[in-house]
């Protein structure tokens, strides 16, 4: 439920990685904000139809067609969010972190191929709520143990709101109101905090002094953003409220400053500087509150927690007292330590009743000072798996006549005891199991539903001893790759149950999908739901309960969750699926064709269809025995596909455009079958300096008069140069850049380039066709403009370049590098 900015930063950064490996452009914005994804002007020439997709499936969420803006599956989470303008720029406004993924957009020209734009957008909680003086400003006064509410504007019901509070600006409070979220608060205000659901205004219950401080609001609409701030003065009896507000306004400074501050202020009596520290540990150690003083004879100390009528320790001359059996509520008994030499306070086996403002009051002759520290006890958090177990043990030996009392939740709710030798459970009695000689509760098949604070209780005479903890279950995550079976196992072994569900869907909605009747032993899949998905694909164990889907898809990832009815008593388990794309890669390595197999019997009933590119556009089929051919509007294959009988794809004379995801589909009686290959070429890589002349190799010892030889350059595969029946010939090339510049060697094929400038830069093209089969290599080279202090050495290393695939993400393709080591370089 909490969590650092050190462990936010470190997600949002893993997710950037993660979504910005296959994007052109990554963005990253707050929860609440607005992003605006522009697409590449160059690429807006001419253009006739504009498509912004979204997520994994590439559902169109927005299009320009003519001038026609459209919206045609803009889904529940996306409504009165969109905006696109006539420059195809694509605006989300009030955005949430289901928003993050993947942005595609695909501009198709009257003449020409389609471009692509990929955008990652992360959606991530900033640490900083607002900036700075952008927001009203609001002073609030209350006296400590009274309420206090911050007020906002009225809600229109799509707003996000986040609440921020102190020196660290920590988020203690956020509400999603289209989403219905339950309020999320830090546990410094644990039981304290209430949202009013009508206005968005904050409520802060039984406030005490370190409430005091600079709160921070942002209420984020579709319409728009607001900022409010709101200083807090929460004034103690018997403390002036200028000495309080002193104490808030500096914790305002703490935040601008973000370093440990000594805060100094007078009183009006003309006492010695007061000084406000914070010490925080966790709960169950001890705390020093350190004085800073060293003592000498005749100085009196005095220690009162939270005002001056609650004094409970005191060293007067050669005395020390302790207050604490009639000290506010017993809280203290037997944990106080006072140190003669320093007048520091200790505190063993502290609580979150502790948590508060302690004075020491200091004298030396007709002098006092006061030194004011705020004591900060952290709870301690255990995190467990959903399904399995976790024993909450005391830190104290239980002992003969100790009452032991263990509470859950904000309410303190009483769930089981111990009284002398009789143990009771009153609440979860089907999952909880109370240790008699050692006091320890143990939580069995722990659900979403038992997550919160736990507080162990323990009565020893009249000394109380008092343990928290807090408890939070995770989700249990399964990864399997795609076309692999996956079995999702309860945590703990069934017992007799009269009714097993499945259910798959989302947090919004879960469908069932699976289950068993244990009055009649009767299995029953639903694989007709969720869009027929899991259509022969499911077994339910009904010895186990365990569930196994067979041939797994994408599709197949989300929330699956397992309800157990036993005598009334109904049992959850929530698992989170993901199944990974499996790839078949096929790289050519000069190779003009390569041929893609299902590796499965095919029958004469069965469908087999081939699908190309992101669109997943048909591009071959059998059907009845019967094979057909498509091509694209582009004529991309241009008869370069060859199907057969086993349903094998051949494609052949491939070229760059021919790179990318190939999606093979089998239908028969027997079930679906899923396949998934990606094409790509080998480049070679060639740095070379300019002005200098370079060469080309094909690699090639020598060529036989039949053979072929073609070279061409740049986007437009303009032809440069060739051989056919032994002669060769070179041309001008793109705008003459390659007049009297080429030479061919008509024995090797290899091509040299003279005297080489900026624009020879680029791809080169090979194709060689002979009796012995075709070939195909692309070479990128790139022109260097170098200084004098060059060394000519030379190294060879394979490197993993990343290149655009059809649909747009970014692909491995090898490349073999020659590159010399260079003391400066210019390109």
């Amino acid at each position: 439920m909490m969590k650092s900015t050190f462990k936010i930063c470190q997600i949002f950064l893993l997710m950037c990685g993660v979504f910005g490996a296959d994007a052109d452009e990554v963005k990253s914005v707050m929860e609440g904000d607005s992003v605006t994804l522009n697409p590449d002007p160059a690429k807006m020439q001419e253009f006739i139809l504009i498509l912004w997709r979204f997520g994994e499936k590439g559902s169109t969420i927005a299009q320009i067609d003519g001038n026609d803006i459209s919206y045609p599956n803009h889904t529940e989470i996306f409504t009165d969010r969109l905006q696109l303008d006539q420059t195809g720029s694509l605006t989300i406004k009030n955005m949430r972190t289901k928003h993050s993924g993947l942005y595609k957009l695909q501009i198709e020209h009257s003449k020409g191929t389609p471009d692509k734009q990929t955008f990652s957008v992360t959606i991530y909680e900033s640490p900083s709520v607002i900036a700075g003086a952008e927001a009203e400003m609001k002073s609030v006064s209350v006296m400590e143990g009274e309420p206090v509410t911050l007020h906002v504007p009225q809600l229109q019901g799509d707003e996000l709101i986040v609440w921020r509070f102190g020196d660290e600006e920590k988020l203690i409070a956020k509400h999603d109101i289209k989403k219905s979220s339950p309020l999320y608060f830090d546990e410094r205000f644990r039981d304290r905090l209430k949202l009013d659901h009508q206005t968005g205004s904050l409520i802060i219950t039984k406030t005490i002094t370190t409430d005091s401080g600079l709160y921070k609001a942002k209420i984020s609409s579709n319409k728009q953003t607001l900022y409010k701030r709101f200083t807090v003065t929460v004034s103690v009896p018997g403390v002036s409220s200028g000495v309080v507000a002193v104490i808030a306004v500096a914790v305002a400074v703490l935040a601008a400053a973000a370093a440990a501050v000594v805060i100094n202020y007078r009183l009006k009596t003309k006492l010695p500087m007061e000084l406000l520290r914070v010490v925080s540990v966790m709960e169950g150690e001890s705390a020093t509150l350190n004085s800073g003083i060293k003592m000498q004879t005749g100085d009196e100390i005095q220690w009162q927690f939270r005002n001056e009528d609650s004094l409970i320790a005191e060293i007067k001359g050669e005395t020390i007292k302790m207050y604490t059996p009639d000290g506010p509520d017993g809280i203290f008994r037997d944990r106080l330590k006072l140190d003669k030499e320093t007048g520091s306070l200790t505190i063993t086996n502290t609580t979150t009743e502790h948590i508060g403002l302690y004075t020491l009051k200091f004298k030396r002759g007709s002098e006092t000072s006061y030194n004011k520290l705020v004591l900060h006890v952290k709870q301690r958090e255990i995190a467990v798996m959903e399904g399995q177990s976790v024993t909450l043990n005391p830190d104290k030996k239980k002992q003969t006549g100790d009452k032991i009392q263990w509470l859950f939740g904000a309410e303190d709710t009483l769930i089981a005891q111990i009284k002398g030798e009789t143990r009771t459970i009153i609440m979860f009695r089907d999952i909880l199991e109370l240790d008699i000689e050692t006091g320890s509760l143990t939580i069995r098949n722990i659900t979403a539903a038992h997550a919160g604070v736990y507080t162990l209780k323990i009565r020893r005479g009249r000394k109380p001893l008092c343990q928290t903890f807090f408890v939070s279950v995770r989700e249990r995550k399964i990864t399997v790759m795609e076309g692999d079976p996956v079995t999702l196992n309860p945590a703990v072994e069934k017992q007799s149950a009269n009714l097993i569900q499945w259910l798959f869907g989302d947090e919004k909605q879960l469908t069932r999908i699976a289950q068993f009747t244990g009055e009649t032993g009767i299995i029953i899949t639903y694989d007709y739901f969720a869009d027929g998905s899991f259509r022969d694909r499911l077994e339910l164990d009904k010895t186990t309960g365990s569930l196994t889907i067979k041939n797994t898809r994408t599709e197949h990832s989300g929330l699956y969750k397992l309800e157990i009815i036993s005598n009334g008593v109904v049992s959850d388990q929530t698992f989170i699926v993901t199944v990974k794309d499996k790839v078949e890669e096929k790289l050519l390595k000069g190779e003009d064709s390569v041929t893609l197999n299902p590796d499965t019997k095919i029958q004469r009933d069965d469908q087999i269809l081939w699908m190309f590119g992101d669109q997943d556009k048909l591009i071959a089929q059998i059907r009845g025995g019967t094979g057909e051919i498509y091509d694209d509007a582009n004529e991309r294959f241009r008869g370069g596909l060859k199907l057969d009988e086993t349903g094998s794809l051949t494609i052949t004379n491939i070229e760059a455009e021919h790179t990318g995801f190939y999606k093979l589909l089998i239908i028969s009686s027997r079930g679906i079958l899923y396949k998934k290959f990606r094409v790509s070429i080998q480049l070679v890589y060639l740095s070379v300096k300019r002005l200098q002349t370079f060469t080309i190799n094909t690699g090639l010892t020598a060529i036989q008069r039949d053979d072929e030889i073609q070279w061409r350059f740049g986007d437009k595969n303009s032809l440069i140069a060739k051989i056919e029946g032994g002669t060769g010939k070179t041309y001008d090339g793109p705008d003459g850049r390659f007049r009297d510049s080429l030479k061919l060697n008509d024995q090797t094929g290899d091509l040299t380039i003279g005297t080489c400038q900026r624009n020879d830069g680029g791809h080169y093209k090979l194709k060689i066709r002979s009796s012995k089969g075709n070939t195909n290599k692309t070479y990128i080279v790139i022109i260097r403009v170098l200084g004098d202090d060059v060394t000519d050495e030379v190294w060879e290393k394979p490197l993993m370049k990343e290149n655009n695939d059809s649909t747009g993400k970014r692909v491995n393709e090898s490349a073999d590098v020659m590159k010399p080591l260079l003391n400066r370089e210019y390109v």
